[in-house]
């Protein structure tokens, strides 16, 4: 059986065209009808990464989220939008967001995620135990709700990189921690999250994306798009196909295939809606990212990260010393003195926490030693 996935052009935020628009993505998978039964406790996953305002294109847009709302309420649902903010409460956060405004005109409860519920895998897994939000585990329906945006770890963060808020707090710089510069093992990680919390309906914001430097300091790109389908692996190797990247490119798709997890396969994938070849985007700018991934023994490797691996640094005319970067920071590469930011290289994993949270966009890229000459 084919993986379908629905794509219909939109391009306003205006909230009657993303509603109508809404509804369109749906009618072929079946309508909301198909993916939520009356009484089903729904939790909406937005993409609510930094508190900032709908425009900067950070965050999953109020309008779509919405929309995904009404149509929760009008199947019988019972929905609650839910998510791990990698700074600030989720009242804050989805506030500056606007969500705060919808869940309040809409009596839909915000949901912080904190308690946490451990699940164990199978050994048809490779990472055997997983920290969830409580709110996932005990909702019958995970409703998923990327924005489609650049990334600067993962090269673009989806549908199914939207899944990683699903693990609470600080639990998400355990993982950037353990992964270090691993992106693969981090992918890896993320794929088989994903195919655990097995979202029944990803709806990705495409409307008006990120490209660059993202997924909080890149460039509003309009796309004019809104995407949905069942299968999140199949909705991401969509999006790459429309932008120009290569499905195999994206690691978390690499992983997924595998692992032979459906989604993957593009052979497999029945688009419904708009069709490709009359949606593609070109060129789409891309985050700067050259990791060293080889097997090298330590002593090699930690050189090698400094010449090839673009790293973090300040730009001090629009850093504020906040300290969000070193408080999110999970090695503890970085500190304040005397109201400078500090980063120490050498402890430094190149995980970019420090870059998605910094809400002045003071925390830039610089390509390694070997990149600049190359360019």
């Amino acid at each position: 059986m084919k993986n379908r996935v629905a794509i219909v052009r939109c391009t306003t935020y205006t909230y009657p065209q993303v509603l109508a628009r809404v509804k369109d993505i749906l009618q072929p998978l079946g309508g909301m009808g198909t993916f939520v039964k009356r009484k089903d406790k729904v939790l909406l996953k937005p993409n609510l990464l930094v508190g900032k305002h709908p425009d900067r294109c950070v965050t999953t847009h109020p309008s779509l989220v919405k929309a995904v709302v009404e149509l929760v309420q009008e199947a019988g649902g019972i929905p609650v939008i839910g998510d791990s903010p990698g700074m600030g409460n989720i009242r804050r956060v989805a506030a500056q967001a606007g969500i705060a405004a919808v869940a309040d005109e809409l009596g839909c409860p915000l949901v912080e995620f904190k308690d946490v519920a451990e699940i164990k895998t199978d050994e048809a897994y490779i990472f055997r135990r997983f920290e969830l939000a409580q709110a996932i585990v005990e909702s019958d329906v995970v409703i998923n709700l990327p924005k489609v945006k650049t990334h600067s770890q993962t090269l673009l963060t989806l549908g199914v990189k939207n899944t990683f808020g699903c693990i609470p707090g600080m639990r998400k710089a355990q993982w950037h921690l353990k992964a270090g510069t691993d992106h693969s093992y981090f992918a890896g990680m993320l794929a088989e999250l994903s195919q655990i919390i097995k979202p029944a309906l990803t709806i990705a914001d495409g409307v008006i994306g990120m490209e660059g430097d993202g997924p909080s300091n890149g460039t509003p790109r309009p796309l004019g798009l809104i995407l949905a389908g069942a299968n999140p692996h199949a909705l991401d190797a969509t999006i790459c196909r429309i932008i120009g990247v290569p499905p195999e490119e994206l690691l978390t798709l690499q992983a997924a295939h595998e692992r032979g997890f459906e989604g993957t396969d593009l052979k497999q994938i029945e688009i419904l809606g708009e069709q490709l070849e009359d949606v593609g985007v070109t060129p789409f700018h891309l985050p700067k990212r050259f990791d060293v991934q080889w097997n090298l023994p330590a002593f090699l490797k930690r050189p090698l990260k400094n010449i090839f691996t673009p790293k973090p640094f300040i730009n001090r005319d629009l850093c504020k010393a906040c300290g969000a970067c070193a408080e999110v920071c999970p090695p503890q590469a970085i500190s304040l003195d005397d109201k400078r930011v500090l980063i120490d290289y050498h402890a430094c994993i190149r995980c970019y926490c420090c870059q998605e949270v910094c809400p002045e966009g003071a925390v830039r890229l610089q390509s390694g030693w070997a990149r600049r000459r190359a360019l």
